[in-house]
């Protein structure tokens, strides 16, 4: 007989008997035997020359059932490992749908994986238990047989999912996704029993594990009741955060399902939009694109569902806004009519996680508050006065993100809402207490107000800004939100200087750059801001600003100048002012003629004076500009000496008091300079500044200072040559100063006697012919004795500055000198020099000749 005769004679009592003494093997007290057992059973069973009918199989399954499954219990990992393996096949590939097989499995499942109690030890047979158990679901998916293990299959999963493995987790969250799947009418039962197993997943390392407990919580949420809703929208928000786009995509993809399939989505669609519409703003192209194609299906489902209520905003409102912004798609019907219905309930949500304590939750909040916004359009009005402190608070992070978000949703808003709305909101808290958050949310709002809306409150809100409380401010974020807020407003202003918002915006401007913080040197750019508003004035150039609004500067600022110090901001916008304004300068001479008069009195902070000075100096070396369009110059000047230099130039003990005579004198110097096409005094007016200043500069001639004894020669020959200009230069002014300069040369300090040897030359020259007679010889002789005494000094380049002043003594007194020479030649080592002089003497006289 063949095996095929032999195969088919066996009988059903044989096949049987053949397994039964098979399973004798798994009583074995050797695990080799116990473990090759199960791989022999299913080699027999998997036999293709045996056929097994259902009969068969049940059969054999009563009888060896008890043998089989307490395998699961075996001692020795492998033998359970190789249990699992065979019950996977039987009841998989093998057996026949039937809940009687179930009955004896399933419960033996749930004894080894499904208790509080770990009784499986071994990581990779739960894994495999849970692997057989899906295999199970998926096998009797959506059949009656599977509804009686419901119970059991959520108790084994709500404990697997909470296991310490990550692939039993994340399979786990598999399952029970696919028994929600299998048994979609009875799921509902026991669903929300895995809400909290499962999101225990949520803050598991690995990524896998916290997507598919994302989807498998979604899944719940379709069969549980509105309690489960509540219970998961708070950390599947937290999961807007992961730094897994995959998560995040996973947030996303649930949401949308949510809105599109939820039966009670309508009462939830405040709770469930914001998951979906953080997605629009992801880092990740990817994760935005789907968002958005995701929330789009949203919108036009949810616009079909209602038809009839935006019938008629599909019928007439076919076109945007007129003043819509640029670059952005707008959302379509369904999509905003989502938000529009549900704001009111969002927007206090945004409010509070603005001010989260997390930057992440501040920064998504941020991102969602632009989709809103724009969603909102309009709308979103009435909600303006809970988000407003928000976004002041947000406007001020340390996260860039957060305030370039806030700076776009500002815009956004500022687009949609009227403008007389959210100036009411705002200006009364900027006039309060502002800082730089506010400064921030009024420049997004301003920048996306549209300019036809806006114009009227242009110079209103200008005014506000440049009031001395809110202009004038050292701190370094203020001030830069500030130039952005003054850069806004004037390209919002179209009216030129017809109206005071070029002043209000030039008040502003020039008080901060007077003020500027240090970090703030680089970032805030005077002369392009200043061209900026030159532009939008519609004036020919900067120069034009400071004609126009300087002088109403300066009468704003003259509040108790005497009062001043180095800090005052008046005085700081007014030392500004000066050094900048040009030609303005001339023309306001009498302003800044009584602002410099108190702010330099004698009595007034000697720091404060000390920095007036400097930059009056400073200023004075540009008289060509300053004074090309001015009126009166010499009464300025006059007055300027009369109450300014005067004072100042007086003896008063201490080292500031010095140092303020020698800074007045400098001052004093580049005043007196000469400069073409710029006539300073009049006869009538330098006769009286003359007889003011020569005692005192005299005086100074002896002051401790070394530089204020130099300077006091420069001014005393400046003076000089001024006068004889206006030829009032007398023999007495004369002799009241040449014998103070020719003691210099025997100063101490080196650069005082140079600069006396340098302006000797300038006071006696042209000297008053009354200066040439005899009467006046003694002095002559003087001047040429001490020279003489001089003449031979070590210093080579004294000697020749010697001789330049002695040859200037030759158009004084041209014997005397002759006859001076001659007596000390001899004794001189000089010879040179004299002979020089001597030449120069002899050269005049052929000349005369």
């Amino acid at each position: 007989m063949t095996n095929d005769e032999n195969t088919e004679n066996i009988t059903t009592e044989d096949r049987i008997l053949t397994v039964k003494k098979l399973c004798t093997g798994l009583q074995s007290l050797d695990r080799k035997i116990r473990k090759q057992t199960y791989v022999d059973l299913q080699k027999y069973l998997s036999d293709k020359n045996i056929e097994f009918n259902n009969q068969d199989l049940r059969t054999i399954f009563i009888d060896i059932h008890i043998y089989v499954l307490n395998g699961l219990r075996d001692k020795t990992e492998t033998v359970r490992e190789q249990a699992i393996k065979f019950i996977t096949y039987l009841v998989i590939d093998k057996l026949p749908l039937n809940d009687y097989y179930l009955t004896y499995i399933l419960p033996v499942l749930v004894e080894r994986v499904g208790t509080v109690e770990l009784i499986e030890e071994s990581e990779e047979i739960r894994l495999q238990i849970v692997e057989l158990l899906n295999a199970i679901i998926t096998r009797y998916s959506n059949t009656a047989q599977l509804v009686p293990f419901l119970n059991d299959s959520v108790t084994i999963l709500a404990e697997t999912v909470k296991d310490r493995y990550p692939s039993i987790k994340e399979l786990s969250c598999h399952t029970i996704i696919n028994l929600a799947t299998a048994l979609p009418n009875d799921f509902h039962k026991q669903a929300e029993s895995l809400i909290k197993p499962v999101l225990t997943c949520f803050y598991h390392q690995r990524y896998k594990v916290r997507v598919e407990a994302i989807y498998a919580t979604g899944e719940i949420v379709m069969h549980s009741t509105y309690k489960a809703i509540d219970e998961v929208v708070g950390p599947l928000a937290e999961k807007l955060f992961d730094q897994i786009p995959m998560v995040r995509r996973a947030v996303g993809q649930v949401a949308a399902r949510w809105l599109l399939e939820y039966r009670d989505r309508y009462s939830f669609f405040h709770k469930i939009l914001p998951l979906i519409l953080t997605g629009l703003n992801d880092e990740v192209l990817e994760t935005r694109t789907e968002a958005a194609q995701l929330w789009e299906k949203a919108g036009i489902q949810f616009q079909q569902e209602n038809e009839k209520d935006f019938k008629d905003e599909v019928d007439y409102l076919i076109q945007p806004p007129k003043y819509y912004p640029e670059n952005v798609i707008r959302p379509n019907i369904g999509c905003r009519g989502l938000v529009k219905r549900n704001i009111i309930k969002i927007a206090p949500g945004i409010a509070n996680e603005l001010m989260s304590w997390q930057e992440d939750v501040r920064l998504r909040c941020a991102q969602l508050l632009c989709a809103i916004a724009l969603h909102a359009e309009s709308d979103i009005t009435q909600n303006l006065q809970a988000l407003l402190p928000s976004m002041y608070s947000a406007a001020r992070d340390d996260d860039t993100r957060v305030v370039a978000n806030i700076e776009r949703a500002s815009e956004i808003i500022g687009c949609f809402v009227k403008c007389n709305v959210w100036s009411e909101l705002m200006l009364p808290i900027v006039e309060d207490a502002p800082h730089y958050g506010h400064l921030t949310v009024l420049n997004g709002l301003v920048r996306g107000a549209p300019q036809e809306y806006f114009v009227p409150f242009v110079e209103k809100i200008c005014q506000v800004l440049s009031t001395d409380a809110i202009c004038c401010s050292r701190k370094n974020k203020y001030q830069v939100e500030l130039i952005k807020c003054v850069k806004a407003l004037a390209e919002k202003n179209d009216k030129g200087t017809d109206n005071e918002t070029g002043y209000h915006l030039f008040k502003i401007a020039v008080s901060v750059f007077s003020l500027k913080h240090p970090d703030n040197v680089n970032k805030i750019n005077d002369l392009e801001i200043l061209e900026e508003l030159r532009t939008t004035l519609k004036l020919q150039s900067v120069q034009d600003l400071w004609n126009l609004y300087s002088g109403r500067l300066l009468k704003h600022i003259n509040k108790n100048p005497k009062l001043w110090v180095t800090v005052t901001e008046e005085e700081c916008i007014f030392l500004l002012t000066l050094s900048n304004m040009g030609e303005a300068f001339g023309q306001n001479l009498d302003i800044i003629k009584d602002i410099l008069a108190e702010a330099l009195d004698t009595e007034c902070d000697g720091e404060s004076r000390l920095k007036i000075l400097f930059v009056l100096a400073t200023v004075f070396e540009k008289k060509e500009v300053i004074f090309d369009k001015a009126q009166n110059v010499s009464g300025f000047l006059e007055k300027l000496v009369e109450d300014v230099f005067v004072p100042s130039l007086v003896w008063h003990a201490g080292a500031t008091a010095e140092a303020i005579r020698t800074m007045a004198a400098s001052c004093l110097q580049s005043a007196l300079l000469p400069t073409d096409g710029v006539e300073l005094f009049t006869p009538q007016t330098l006769r009286p500044v003359i007889v003011n200043l020569l005692p005192l500069l005299v005086s100074l001639l002896e002051d401790a200072s070394y530089r204020s004894r130099q300077i006091a020669v420069d001014c005393l020959a400046l003076l000089k040559e001024n006068s004889c200009r206006k030829n009032i230069w007398d023999t007495d002014d004369l002799v009241s100063v040449y014998p103070e300069v020719l003691k210099r040369l025997d100063d101490p300090t080196d650069k005082v006697r140079l600069c006396a040897l340098r302006n000797l030359p300038l006071i006696l020259k042209n000297v008053p012919e009354s200066f040439k007679d005899g009467t006046y010889r003694a002095h002559h002789e003087v001047i040429i004795d001490t020279l003489m005494i001089h003449f031979d000094d070590d210093d080579e380049a004294v000697q020749d500055m010697v001789k330049d002043v002695l040859n200037q003594m030759v158009d004084i007194n041209k014997n005397e000198l002759l006859k001076k020479i001659d007596r000390h030649k001899p004794l001189l080592r000089n010879q040179k020099g004299c002979e020089e002089i001597l030449e120069n003497i002899a050269g005049l006289t052929i000349t005369e000749v």
